[in-house]
């Protein structure tokens, strides 16, 4: 193995690791209680002292420490090469579960912030172009939306590293081979990775993490890009906290920026491009089990998993102090720059009692005789329908201006959209509920893993603090 330095945090689970195996074999009788307890005095003393920097330092210092008529026999079953996989593994799930907790800190900020403005009108934009009404709860629904359907795979990619592949040996296990299932219940894992050889050189359960983490990053890149360009063409549609916001020319206040949005984007958008190099790394690995490129492979996987947590941790708190909403200005906005032949040809029919199809024909004629003249949605006028009108069943129908403003108002549009997942208020509220219910079981089996992984790692360090004990006394 390697013995090139490693910035992992999973030096911390290497001395656990051992301390389980050697607890397994003396279960097994392979080893006894005396022998047992001077390897995890010897694993007690090793992670005593210097931080580990390499996978083999560690090693030959509990050899180091181990009495020479047991030499040898900390190894016994067990190869450098799954005690490292097992040690990453146990380091990744952690902090793929603390990244999945400040997933959740970011969907509750967005749903917060969606519940607050769920009837704050704004135009929703389609090709950068303003398509219709909706109200900011509602855009921000698509946020929350797609980082929901991320969870899912990040939760399914905590699972699958949530399994030891200890026990594999080199690909077939070991003669004086341990109990695999004993030592994934004593590490806290969830299970095993049953076939030897898949555990010993299968990358696709990491491969699954990265993609994840990428999507999540992906979500987040695509949301702030629609919010700078947003704030670019229509900058009074939000304000920027001072705290996110900076002056890159003292001489032109006028051309503040938010340097901090923009650092977010570009570390959301770099994380996706280191994820992406990981992912080749670890399928470039040859068929078979992973040996002297672990090293290699944990500095690039903890390298996006930093990236993947400054990121996340940066946009919750960009959606809690960065965005300002001007509502007075949104809801004017929503009313102008956008026209739907649809809406029109309802009220025809309701109004004026029309038939479908001529209440359609006119509608899309009033529409684009707007299109044509660069005229708004709130410019309509009786006079253009009368003239569409004329055309489709050869008479005026002389609406009121009145009525007609009442039925095409921005709020009085957003209200007729009673379907599943509109932006009418209730609906938007009702789906924020269920965000919030789901939120609350997904913190729970978050929490649930945690224990269960600290209730391991608290048993196997008072078996080493017993067995340091006895060395004391």
């Amino acid at each position: 193995m390697s013995t090139q330095s490693t910035d992992a945090p999973a030096a911390e689970f290497t001395p656990i690791v051992q301390a389980a195996h050697i607890l397994d074999l003396q279960r097994q009788g392979v080893i006894d209680i005396t022998a047992g307890a001077a390897i995890l005095r010897a694993i007690d003393t090793s992670r005593l002292g210097d931080a580990v920097q390499n996978w083999s330092d560690f090693e030959d210092r509990v050899e180091g420490q181990v009495p020479a008529e047991i030499a040898g026999a900390a190894a016994l079953g067990r190869t450098r090469t799954e005690t490292i996989a097992t040690a990453l593994r146990m380091s990744w799930r952690v902090r793929a579960v603390d990244i999945g907790t400040e997933a959740l800190n970011l969907r509750s900020a967005l749903a917060e912030l969606a519940q607050a403005h769920s009837v704050t009108v704004m135009g929703a934009f389609v090709d950068h172009r303003v398509a219709a009404p909706t109200t900011l709860g509602h855009f921000l629904g698509g946020v929350i939306g797609g980082l929901e359907t991320v969870w899912l795979r990040l939760s399914t990619a905590i699972d699958s590293v949530d399994r030891s592949p200890f026990g594999a040996g080199l690909m077939v296990g070991e003669v004086y081979g341990p109990d695999r299932d004993d030592i994934a219940r004593l590490l806290g894992f969830d299970g095993t990775i049953q076939n030897t050889l898949d555990a010993a050189g299968s990358v696709e359960d990491i491969v699954a993490l990265m993609e994840a983490l990428a999507a999540q990053s992906a979500v987040i890149r695509r949301f702030v890009s629609e919010l700078l360009a947003w704030i670019r063409t229509d900058p009074t549609s939000f304000f920027i906290d001072e705290r996110w916001e900076s002056v890159p020319e003292p001489g032109h206040a006028a051309h503040a920026v938010s340097a901090r949005l923009q650092e977010l984007e570009h570390r959301a958008r770099h994380t996706g491009i280191y994820a992406n190099g990981a992912v080749e790394l670890l399928r470039s690995q040859p068929y078979g089990p992973i040996g002297v490129n672990w090293t290699l492979i944990a500095r690039s996987v903890d390298g996006v998993i930093g990236h993947a947590e400054e990121t996340i941790a940066l946009a919750t708190r960009a959606v809690r102090e960065a965005l300002i909403v001007n509502r007075a200005y949104l809801a004017n906005r929503a009313g102008r720059l956008y026209s739907t032949a649809s809406d029109l040809a309802a009220f025809l029919m309701e109004d004026q009692q029309l038939n479908p199809a001529a209440a359609q024909r006119i509608a899309g004629l009033a529409v684009a005789r707007l299109k044509e003249q660069s005229l708004e949605a709130s410019q309509i006028t009786p006079d253009v329908i009368d003239a569409a009108a004329v055309m489709v069943i050869g008479q005026e129908l002389k609406v009121e201006m009145e009525t007609l403003g009442r039925y095409i108002a921005p709020r009085r549009y957003i209200e007729r959209r009673d379907v599943l997942g509109s932006p009418k208020a209730d609906r938007t509220r009702a789906w924020l509920a269920g965000v919030d219910q789901r939120m609350i079981q997904q913190r729970t089996d978050l929490l649930d893993r945690t224990r269960r992984w600290s209730a391991a790692i608290v048993a196997i360090n008072a078996e080493l603090t017993a067995a340091a004990e006895v060395r004391e006394n």
